[in-house]
């Protein structure tokens, strides 16, 4: 072989060792990409979690203590009657906060890991009970209007026959419920990702 083609033939394995050097820091650099983008996927599902349990929490106490509210304010209505546009607008918290609740629920639902769904749909549902159990106390016709429709024997819709005591039975209820859900809610995000 003469010089020139030695000198050809480095060349030419100069540039082949450039090509196949630069393909190979391409497929590194894709591949090191491509974790990347998957850990900012993992780290964006997590924060849209977090933000749907917090949403969640914050809709939930709002309800339960729109419900509350409620019935402290019938519970301390004076004897000379009641206070219409009071029990109205404490109607209209409550819907709106019910109406929260349930939008943050449906999201929730969407987002949340198997466990957290669980512990909030126990939570959702009990605090619908406690809403209902609350407008039915407090309005008579509901109560023989669903006896009417439905059959029922009327002492199975008596709400609360002591009402205080049941106000705070069913306020630790929900207490344990939104405790169960945080405690769900921070085991979820703690795994995941």
């Amino acid at each position: 072989m003469s010089t020139g083609e030695v000198a050809v033939l480095g060349a030419v394995a100069a540039l082949l060792g450039t090509v196949i050097g630069a393909a190979g820091a391409i497929l590194a650099a894709l591949a090191g990409g491509r974790v990347h983008l998957r850990g900012q996927h993992q780290q964006w599902r997590r924060e849209m979690r977090r933000d749907a349990y917090a949403n969640y929490l914050r809709a939930a106490q709002e309800f339960g203590s729109a419900i509350a509210a409620m019935d402290v304010d019938r519970l301390s209505e004076s004897e000379f009657g009641t206070d219409e546009d009071e029990r109205a607008a404490d109607h209209d918290t409550v819907q709106t906060a019910r109406e929260a609740e349930s939008g943050a629920y449906s999201l929730l639902r969407l987002e949340g890991s198997p466990a957290v769904v669980a512990a909030a749909s126990r939570l959702h549902e009990a605090l619908d009970h406690w809403a209902w159990r609350t407008r039915e106390y407090w309005n008579p016709e509901v109560t023989s209007t669903t006896v009417s429709i439905t059959g029922i024997d009327p002492q199975f819709m008596q709400p609360l026959n002591d009402f205080p005591r049941g106000l705070a039975a069913q306020a630790d209820y929900i207490d344990e419920r939104l405790h169960e859900f945080e405690v769900a809610a921070k085991v979820s995000l703690e795994s995941y990702g």
